[in-house]
């Protein structure tokens, strides 16, 4: 299978049907991120296609209309199948080279991350941006209408983790690839060929077996 090929093709093809809609502000080139944040808190922006790392950002510039925005996932071709891609949770790691009361200290601070008193705690520091994947721990009641948005997909069970925590072949530039076809810099089929040629690439640097 290629992303040049159906259906993963079609990714790239909604990013190029949204250019050629001319859905864009004018200025998509050159705006900030916080500002199109803030702009969309205003109402002057009706989506910013993304998760929802924006939930800190509006927390901090626009607090008064966290609540204003909310969250869905992009359509896909038949509605009644409708899910999101989710962002899986940061980890923490001790050292193998810890020893001693430092390791017992590190396991003990891990296993505080990692419980309701640890969610608590983080809750009370940051908006949560999603559901915790802790036993127990319950997101606070009022949380922002974006996060309690995706806690409705994650309840049906209608998510699928990002490419990145299911392969290990993610070229580096996809990024730059799909900027340049939401753009109308590159067309959606050009686009997802030099993607495949950006994955070839990465699973040689990665010395896996079939990519010669």
């Amino acid at each position: 299978m290629k992303y040049a090929q159906e259906p993963a093709v079609k990714g790239f093809q909604r990013l190029e049907e949204v250019h050629k809609a001319g859905y864009e502000n004018k200025d998509y080139r050159s705006m900030k991120f916080e500002k199109g944040v803030s702009n969309l808190a205003a109402g002057k922006g009706a989506h910013f296609p993304m998760l929802t790392f924006a939930v800190g950002t509006l927390a901090a510039s626009d607090p008064d209309h966290i609540n204003d925005v909310g969250f869905f996932g992009q359509p896909g071709d038949d509605a009644s199948k409708a899910g999101m891609t989710i962002w899986m949770p940061a980890g923490l790691y001790i050292p193998k080279s810890t020893e001693g009361a430092q390791l017992e200290a590190a396991k003990k601070f891990v296993a505080f991350v990692a419980s309701p008193e640890g969610c608590d705690v983080q809750t009370k520091a940051y908006p949560p941006a999603g559901p915790y994947m802790v036993k127990g721990c319950k997101l606070p009641a009022d949380a922002p209408q974006a996060v309690k948005d995706v806690v409705a997909y994650v309840e049906q069970g209608n998510i699928t983790p990002a490419l990145e925590f299911q392969s290990p072949i993610k070229g580096p530039a996809l990024e730059q690839i799909t900027v340049e076809v939401g753009s109308g810099l590159r067309s959606a089929q050009d686009g997802a060929a030099l993607y495949d040629k950006d994955v070839k690439k990465q699973a040689q640097q990665l010395g896996l077996k079939g990519w010669s």
